[in-house]
C-alpha cells in the first residue's frame, strides 16, 4: 500500500434494536480499510444500541404549608432515549406524586404532580426516586423540599354589641338577644389568618342531648382562610320554644396544633306582643231593639307574626265582634268592631277571652244595658265591676247585698279611696293595756253565711248608680245564653242592692 489515502469520513451506524437483551452498555468504534490502485483509505465506524432515558430536575421546592392542608407543584418527565419506557416513582410520605407510574413515548414529556400534606411543623428534605428500563434497573431523583408550619386564627365578633364579650384570653360569648319565635336571627363572627399559610378550619355545634332539633346553627362546617386574609362566617339561631333563653357553644378548630376557640351563643325566644286599645267596652244603654256599635283595635308590637281568636262564636249572644279571628303580622294593628243588639231590658255583661298563639289570653269586658219603654234597668258602668272583682277578692261576695249594707250601715264595714268596701282596719291598742277579746258576734257578725256560697254580688250602695231617685223594677230572672243569671230585683236605694 502506498502512502495514505486522500479520504478518510467516518460513517455513523443508525442504532436499531438489539437482538439480544443486552441495554445501552458502551458506543461501539471500529475503522473500515479500502485498498484501491491509487491507494488505501479508512473510514471510522461508531454505533450506540437503543437504549432507555428518562431525565427529571435535579430538585423542587414546593410551597410553604399549613398542618393539615395540602400544597402541590409541577415537574416535567422527559424521555429522551430511543424507545418507549415505563416507569415507576418511588416517594414516602407526607408527599405524594402523580402519576406513580406509566409509559412514556420517545421524545415525549409527563408532567408529575407533587403534592405535599404534613403532619408536622417541620421542614421536609426527601429524595424521590424513578425507575425505568430493562427490569426497573435504572433510576432518576429529585430532590422534594417543603416546610410545614401551624395554623392560627383569630377569632372575633362582627359588629358587636353591648352584651357581646370578645376579650382577648377570655371566652367569647355572642348574644342573639330577643328573637321573635319562629324567625331566624343571623350574625358573624370574622376569621382571620395573620399567616404566609392557608389556614384549613372546621365548626363544629356541640350536640345538644336533650332536644331533637337544634336553635343554632352554622351552614360552613369547614373551610380554608388565605393567608393575610379575613372569612366572615355566619351564625344562625331559630327558636322555637316560647319564652325559653338557649344557650350553645361552637367550636372553631384550625387544622393541626393550634388550640380551637371556643364560642359560646346565646339567645332568648320571645312571642307575639298583642294588646288591646281597651279592655272594656261600655255600651252604655241602649233601646230595645236598636244596634250600637264601637270600633276597638287589637295591636301586635312584636316582630313575629301572631294569630288570634275571640271566644265568642255563640250566634246566641247579644255581643258580637268583627273579624272574629285572623293574622296579626309584626308591628302591625287591625281594627275590630264590637257590636251591642239587646234582646231584653236588662243590664248584659260578658267575658270574652282572646286566644293568641304563643301568648298568653287576652280579656275583653263587654257591658251594656237595654231600656225599653216600661223597663229601665240601672246602668252598669266599668266601675261596678272593678268594684265587684275588688269585693271577691276581700271575701265580700260571699255576703248578700242586704247584709253589705247593714254592715256599712253599722260601721263594720267601710270603703276605700276607691268606692270599694272594706274591713276597717284596727286601731292598735298600747302594749299597756290588757288587750280586750271582742265578743264573737262583733269579729264575725253573720258566721252563717260562711258555710255557703253566694252567687256573684255587685254591690251598691246610696248614690253609686248616679241615679237621683230609687226605683223598683219588676222582678223575675232570666238566663241568657253565653251569659250571667241575672236577677232583675233592683233597688238602687238600698246599698249592695243589685244581683250579678
Amino acid at each position: 500500500m502506498e502512502g495514505h489515502s486522500i479520504f478518510h469520513p467516518s460513517v455513523v451506524v443508525l442504532g436499531g434494536r438489539p437482538r439480544s437483551g443486552v441495554g445501552c452498555v458502551k458506543e461501539y468504534k471500529d475503522r473500515l480499510w479500502f485498498e484501491k490502485a491509487e491507494g488505501t483509505f479508512c473510514v471510522d465506524l461508531r454505533a450506540t444500541l437503543p437504549c432507555h432515558n428518562l431525565i427529571c430536575p435535579p430538585s423542587l421546592q414546593l410551597p410553604m404549608c399549613a398542618m393539615g392542608d395540602m400544597a402541590e407543584a409541577w415537574f416535567s418527565l422527559n424521555n429522551v432515549g430511543d424507545l418507549p419506557t415505563f416507569f415507576t416513582w418511588e416517594f414516602s410520605s407526607p408527599f405524594q406524586m402523580v402519576p406513580a407510574t406509566g409509559l412514556l413515548e420517545p421524545g415525549h414529556t409527563c408532567q408529575i404532580k407533587v403534592t405535599f400534606q404534613p403532619l408536622m411543623a417541620v421542614i421536609y428534605e426527601v429524595q424521590a426516586t424513578c425507575w425505568y428500563g430493562e427490569n426497573s434497573t435504572q433510576k432518576s431523583s429529585i430532590q422534594l423540599q417543603a416546610t410545614a408550619k401551624c395554623a392560627q386564627l383569630l377569632v372575633s365578633i362582627k359588629q358587636k354589641r353591648p352584651e357581646d364579650q370578645d376579650v382577648e384570653g377570655f371566652q367569647k360569648v355572642l348574644h342573639f338577644g330577643s328573637v321573635a319565635v319562629g324567625c331566624t336571627a343571623k350574625r358573624q363572627i370574622r376569621l382571620y389568618n395573620p399567616l404566609r399559610v392557608s389556614a384549613p378550619f372546621k365548626i363544629e355545634v356541640a350536640p345538644d342531648m336533650l332536644t331533637k332539633d337544634q336553635a343554632f346553627s352554622c351552614p360552613t362546617a369547614s373551610g380554608i382562610v388565605p393567608p393575610g386574609e379575613k372569612k366572615y362566617v355566619s351564625v344562625f339561631f331559630h327558636p322555637d320554644t316560647l319564652d325559653v333563653r338557649t344557650m350553645d357553644y361552637l367550636s372553631i378548630i384550625p387544622s393541626g396544633c393550634a388550640a380551637q376557640t371556643l364560642l359560646k351563643v346565646v339567645g332568648f325566644c320571645r312571642g307575639p306582643d298583642v294588646s288591646l286599645q281597651h279592655y272594656c267596652i261600655d255600651f252604655s244603654w241602649v233601646n230595645l231593639g236598636e244596634r250600637s256599635e264601637q270600633p276597638l283595635w287589637i295591636e301586635n308590637k312584636s316582630d313575629c307574626t301572631a294569630h288570634f281568636q275571640f271566644a265568642i262564636d255563640c250566634q246566641e249572644s247579644v255581643f258580637r265582634i268583627r273579624p272574629t279571628f285572623g293574622t296579626l303580622v309584626g308591628k302591625a294593628r287591625v281594627t275590630l268592631h264590637c257590636a251591642f243588639q239587646p234582646t231584653d231590658p236588662i243590664i248584659y255583661f260578658r267575658r270574652v277571652a282572646c286566644l293568641i298563639h304563643h301568648q298568653d289570653p287576652l280579656f275583653l269586658d263587654l257591658i251594656g244595658t237595654c231600656h225599653s219603654d216600661s223597663t229601665k234597668p240601672a246602668i252598669l258602668r266599668p266601675q261596678h265591676l272593678s268594684w265587684y272583682r275588688t269585693h271577691l277578692a276581700r271575701g265580700l261576695t260571699l255576703y248578700p247585698p242586704d247584709v253589705l249594707g247593714l254592715m256599712l250601715s253599722e260601721k263594720k264595714l267601710v270603703q276605700d279611696a276607691n268606692g270599694a268596701l272594706m274591713i276597717p282596719m284596727e286601731v292598735p291598742q298600747p302594749q299597756s293595756q290588757k288587750p280586750v277579746t271582742p265578743p264573737l258576734q262583733v269579729v264575725l257578725p253573720f258566721p252563717a253565711l260562711l258555710s255557703y256560697a253566694h252567687p256573684a254580688v255587685l254591690s251598691s250602695w246610696p248614690g253609686c248608680w248616679g241615679r237621683e231617685k230609687s226605683r223598683a223594677v219588676q222582678s223575675r230572672s232570666e238566663t241568657l245564653t253565653s251569659h250571667v243569671t241575672l236577677d232583675k230585683s233592683l233597688d238602687v236605694s238600698e246599698p249592695g242592692s243589685f244581683h250579678l
